[in-house]
Formats: structure tokens, sequence, C-alpha cells
């Protein structure tokens, strides 16, 4: 399952006032965030992924994302099975006199989805046990 928001950081943003958008998703597993920032952001738009008052990305408790014309692209394992469902996307602005959209896409992966990297190391061991058979057998 892929979410997608669109998400707008006012100049009015601030960090001691920051934009704080609530994003709720389906069961599963969060496997990928990725957040677009547009040309011009001038790194004065930042923004921090959050879940029941932890730091989910970046996981430096310090660190924000802030990119002019780039793309966050951070592979996290999450299951909301185990925890809630709820996150927020903290966002501000730092000097910046214009708003930017922040597009951020999450991927979660379903439960009854198939595991392929399960399924690719039970094809690796079948492959090893093969090639252990042979070599035996010649």
């Amino acid at each position: 399952m892929h979410y997608s928001y669109a998400i707008t950081v006012d100049p009015s943003d601030v960090v001691s006032d920051p934009l704080t958008y609530e994003i709720r998703l389906g069961a599963g597993t969060i496997t990928r965030l990725q957040i677009f920032f547009p040309d011009g952001t001038g790194l004065c738009t930042r923004c921090i992924f959050v879940s029941e008052g932890k730091q989910l990305a970046p996981t430096n408790p310090d660190g924000y994302y802030s990119l002019d014309g780039g793309v966050v692209d951070a592979s996290l394992w999450h299951n909301m099975d185990d925890t809630t469902n709820l996150f927020y996307l903290v966002a501000w602005n730092v000097g910046g006199v214009y708003s930017h959209t922040l597009n951020v896409l999450i991927d979660v992966k379903g439960v009854d989805e198939p595991d392929v990297y399960n399924i690719m190391e039970r094809f690796r061991d079948t492959m090893d046990r093969l090639i252990d058979l042979m070599r035996s057998v010649f």
C-alpha cells in the first residue's frame, strides 16, 4: 500500500510553533518514507517524522530533513501492529518568505503481502542444499 500526502509549510510555521500534520495509516509495516522537497526552499523548510513521541526519521534525535530540490529516501521497518498507526510530520520554516509544499510518500507492507526477503532466503537455502546434494553425488 502506498500513501501520498502534499503538505504545505507556510512562513508562519516557525520552530516554536511548527506545522503538525496528522497521518493515519492502515495496518502493516512501514518500509519506506520519501519526502520530496521542491526547488527554491533554500534549506529553509525542515521536517521530522514522529510517532508516539518518538522521532522515527531521521533517527538522530537532534536531526531534521532539509533539502533544496532533493528527495529524502529513508528505509524504515516500523511494525504498526505492535504500536499505533498514528504519525505526525512536523515541519517548520527557518527564515523563508514563501510557502513550500512537501510531497510525502509512505510505503506500507500489508499483513497479507508476501515477505520478499523471506522468500529469497528460502530460495537461496534450497539452492545451497541442491548444490551440496549434487557435489555429494558426483
